[in-house]
């Protein structure tokens, strides 16, 4: 082979391995960009001193019925704490509001204050 050959085929192969890190970085760019308009658009002042916790529509309580519920989970979530058992109340909490790990176990360290 030719040398000018083979810097053809270094070259491309450059190019695509810079392709693909672009492709990459664009991706981490974007899940970036959506858990920022996620946080900046969702987050609201809830009724708990300065912790921000957001409800889904279809978990918002919608009347007095609702919040006693969320008042009683609240209530075991902070048994099961005063008991040491901070994992069980983050799955608790899972199951009953449908959140994330994250959110989950911010929502007990903030019960857990």
């Amino acid at each position: 082979m030719e040398m000018n050959t083979l810097v053809w085929i270094v070259l491309l192969l450059l190019i695509l391995v810079l392709l693909v890190r672009v492709t990459s970085l664009q991706r981490q760019l974007n899940e970036l960009k959506r858990d920022v308009e996620r946080l900046e658009n969702g987050s609201t002042a809830g009724a708990r001193s300065d912790f921000n916790y957001t409800l889904s529509p279809k978990e918002a309580p919608p009347s007095h019925t609702s919040q006693q519920a969320q008042t009683d989970l609240d209530q075991e979530l902070l048994t099961l704490i005063q008991q040491g058992k901070k994992i069980m109340a983050i799955k608790r909490l899972r199951e009953a509001r449908g959140l994330s790990l994250k959110e989950a176990k911010d929502y007990v360290d903030f019960l857990d204050r």
